[in-house]
């Protein structure tokens, strides 16, 4: 059922290949530095990743202490031909030991329940975001979904050291999907680290009665350079970025078309369309112009974004827009209501929703476990919503 292996893996079992025309003792496995994690799981397929170190180096000032900086090698072998609603047992080491096994299942084929989690603005106060990743794992959720801000500095490869770290036994085994935010800064350590469906920046996918969209807010950034931005390469690169965006937008279009027949469709991005933040409820209006009436129009189940580090629910045109950014980042001051606003709380926290074949019903709960709010959405009928 090995079906691909990243180029760079491959270079390595092609060159061990060619080592064993003489005879070699079998060399060990290189040590798990990150993972193993499971990513893009479907019907038939899944993917299985992890991360060795492949250098490091350490450096030390004058005065005070050593900082080791790591470089590694990530590693993706996707599993092909699965059987659908089946649960695999994997091990990437065959030691016997556990440190390199897992399990996930595939997607089952028709319209069975299933549950997802939502939380977003993971990336400081390490402490709570572990506290909440404790209380998701033990809720062994079927999917997780990140709406941005993993890390504070996403071209700093200790932030997601530590991500990983948090998220150890919770990735092992249940499947996640983030989106980019701004604080990920279009890092390639994202690209490296995630394997996602699509072109990895936008994509969509299906489980069962629901369709799941994520989308790119930020776009590209201009890659960190010694000399100085001129003006004209600002504003080259500032059309480029508005031109993006107008393909994304289209391809969003297209894509929420062609998905008339899902009983749910759940959209994510990292800015939200609604924000009871003073110094951000302009950003907000601007950001709805920029997309319209497209999520009313296509009568879109729920829109997830975080950025803003609450909780808030708005409702507008049927559509359930909500913003998640309790998962570690410090908390914000929730200080202007609007009128499509239905509940918020200055709270740490995460969402689950459990869908079923009539609704999708969704609890919000705090980092001590309490529900904080509660609210259906029901299932849509040839895209439009059934009540």
């Amino acid at each position: 059922m090995l079906d691909h292996v990243r180029p760079r893996t491959l270079l390595v079992a092609m060159a061990c290949a060619i080592a064993l025309a003489a005879p070699a003792l079998p060399q060990p496995a290189p040590p798990i530095a990150i993972g193993p994690y499971v990513q893009n799981v479907s019907a038939n397929s899944a993917a299985i990743c992890w991360a060795t170190v492949s250098g490091q180096v350490t450096f030390a000032p004058p005065e005070g202490e050593a900082a080791t900086v790591r470089s590694y090698e990530v590693h993706s072998i996707l599993l092909r031909r699965l059987q659908p609603g089946t649960t695999y047992a994997y091990d990437i080491l065959g030691d016997g030991s556990d440190a390199g096994k897992g399990t996930f299942t595939t997607f089952p084929e028709g319209e069975q329940p299933f549950d997802f989690i939502v939380l977003g603005d993971t990336r400081s106060r390490h402490d709570i975001h572990r506290r909440i990743v404790e209380r998701i794992t033990a809720e062994t959720p079927d999917l997780v979904f990140n709406t941005g801000d993993l890390v504070s500095d996403g071209r700093d490869i200790s932030g997601w050291e530590t991500f990983f770290d948090i998220n150890r036994d919770l990735m092992r085994s249940v499947p996640y999907y983030p989106v980019l935010g701004n604080h990920e800064k279009d890092s390639r350590f994202y690209f490296d680290f995630f394997t996602l469906p699509g072109n990895e920046r936008h994509y969509s996918f299906n489980r069962g009665p629901a369709h799941f969209v994520a989308l790119d807010i930020d776009g590209p950034e201009i890659p960190e350079t010694n000399q100085a931005i001129t003006k004209e390469q600002q504003e080259r690169f500032d059309r480029y970025l508005e031109q993006y965006f107008e393909r994304q937008l289209a391809w969003l279009q297209e894509d929420l078309a062609g998905h008339q027949d899902a009983k749910y469709v759940f959209v994510f991005f990292h800015n939200p369309l609604y924000s009871v933040r003073s110094s951000r409820v302009e950003g907000a209006k601007e950001l709805r112009a920029k997309f319209g009436t497209i999520f009313q129009d296509q009568h879109v189940t729920a829109v997830f974004s975080g950025h803003d580090h609450y909780y808030h629910r708005a409702v507008d045109g049927g559509v359930q827009f909500v913003v998640t950014g309790g998962g570690g980042a410090p908390l914000y001051d929730t200080d202007a209501p609007q009128p499509e606003t239905v509940k918020f709380a200055k709270v740490e926290h995460y969402l689950r929703v459990d869908v079923g074949p009539d609704a999708a019903k969704a609890r919000v709960i705090d980092i001590d476990g309490t529900v904080i709010d509660e609210f259906e959405m029901p299932a849509r009928v040839h895209g439009l919503p059934t009540d």
